[in-house]
């Protein structure tokens, strides 16, 4: 529902960034937040109040309360009653719009996308409240890569199971079946324009991601005229991964961690200087297998939504180079890693004898 909160004196013209994630979202925000001066420049307020990078205060605020206590990011930003956030986001956006003397504004965060219907329909009465016109703007990467490039992502936040069971264990239709989800979007929000890209470098304009970004958002300005950033995601090899899994594992059973509220970030800094070796994936037939279950929608999204009668979505082949389907960490390995990460020694011989389960039960 709208707030009490007073609107901005003026509607706007509003751009949401809605995802996916895993698909550069992380290294345009940062770009744009170093940009806010050229964009107001340009026209475009990047607003600071919703979040200094990503906007993750969009996210939480159009959550129910039951969802909202769920979610990490509630957690880490250390937020007031839900209530009082959300009277307190509006007050301050709106404040901001206002300030800016900009009537065109472009909001960013790649949770919005697996929103569900409740959230959409807050995220419509906020809209509703506030815009005269509606851009939404998404990504899509292949399911395969985006399947196996997610799961460092859990892991990094308390993710205990291998990938493979994972997979089997999850439905991903609400993740995956990218036309229902569109379709979704398009019928609660009701935007003016929804532009929906494929996360393929062969299809960025002039190759380029950000160019690519700033032509789907309709801002009139060259990707080497902003403040770019380099890739703000970490990416892990397997066996660094597969010791986050462990940590994960003992923090759970012996200091009464949760899994999804786990913060590795520190740790995972650290391991990201170190990780060189191949990267997790699952064997082709299993792959295979997963992407067959979206043929049919990824034909209609290149249709309906990306205007490519061939109905070919996804024009590159999955990732091969430098991956492997073993998750496994040796024992002998695990000393390495303590010390790397210079772990207290208390959790040395738990971790040590861990391994030793995990490796035979892999």
């Amino acid at each position: 529902m709208p707030s009490a909160t007073a609107s901005p004196t003026e509607p706007v013209d509003l751009i949401l960034h809605i995802g996916s994630g895993k698909t550069g979202t992380s290294s345009v925000q940062h770009t744009l937040r170093k940009s806010r001066e050229r964009l107001a420049e340009l026209g475009t307020l990047y607003p600071r109040s919703p979040g200094r990078a990503r906007h993750v205060q969009l996210g939480l605020f159009i959550r129910p309360d039951a969802e909202l206590v769920k979610q990490f990011s509630w957690h880490d930003g250390g937020y007031s009653s839900p209530a009082e956030f959300r009277e307190d986001f509006q007050h301050q956006l709106f404040a901001e719009i206002d300030d800016s003397g900009l009537t065109r504004v472009l909001l960013s965060d790649e949770a919005l996308y697996g929103s569900t219907v409740e959230a959409l329909n807050r995220l419509r009465a906020f809209t509703d409240e506030i815009a005269r016109s509606i851009r939404l703007v998404v990504y899509l990467r292949r399911q395969d890569d985006h399947l196996c490039s997610r799961y460092q992502q859990v892991v990094k936040t308390g993710e205990v199971r291998r990938l493979a069971d994972r997979v089997e264990q999850l439905d991903y239709s609400k993740t995956y079946d990218y036309h229902a989800r569109l379709r979704t979007w398009a019928r609660l929000l009701e935007p003016n324009d929804f532009v929906v890209r494929r996360f393929e470098p062969e299809s960025f304009v002039d190759g380029s991601l950000l160019q690519d970004f700033l032509d789907a958002v309709q801002i009139d300005a060259r990707a080497e005229d902003l403040n770019q950033v380099r890739s703000a995601n970490e990416s892990l090899d397997a066996e660094s991964v597969e010791f986050l899994r462990l940590l994960n594992l003992h923090r759970i059973e012996h200091e009464g961690a949760a899994v999804g509220l786990i913060n590795n970030r520190a740790l995972v800094k650290r391991l990201t200087d170190v990780s060189t070796g191949p990267t997790l994936t699952l064997p082709d037939s299993v792959l295979d297998a997963f992407m067959a279950q979206w043929e049919e929608s990824n034909r209609a999204v290149a249709r309906e939504f990306v205007g490519d009668e061939s109905g070919q979505l996804f024009r590159t082949a999955r990732k091969t180079r430098n991956t492997t389907t073993e998750q496994h960490l040796e024992p002998a390995r695990v000393d390495h890693f303590m010390t790397l990460l210079a772990l207290p020694e208390r959790m040395h011989s738990p971790l040590r004898r861990l391994a030793e389960q995990e490796a035979k039960v892999g």
